[in-house]
């Protein structure tokens, strides 16, 4: 289970990156995907990849998923991630 800290928490968090300081912090995880801009939200992902994968059919274009693996998540610096979510959540 996800820390609050004082900010949001969501007990039904669809995401599957368990080993995520801050999965089901939906302000945190949205901030930060704002911030990296590498890709959505996986509780949004799971609502457009039916969409895509079919547009992506279409246009004869391919999609993978490239999701961070528990290999990912080992090295991870999880406490630094952390930090500096809420440093940039304290600046808003």
């Amino acid at each position: 289970m996800s820390k609050d800290y004082k900010i949001s928490i969501n007990n039904y968090c669809p995401c599957s990156q368990k080993e995520c300081p801050i999965r089901g912090n939906c302000v945190l995880c949205v901030q930060n995907h704002l911030e990296h801009k590498r890709h959505i939200p996986e509780c949004i992902e799971n609502l457009l990849r039916p969409e895509i994968a079919k547009l992506a059919k279409i246009v004869e274009y391919s999609h993978s998923d490239e999701r961070p693996d528990a290999e990912f998540w080992k090295t991870f610096d999880k406490e630094s991630f952390l930090t500096d979510s809420l440093k940039r959540h304290e600046k808003l």
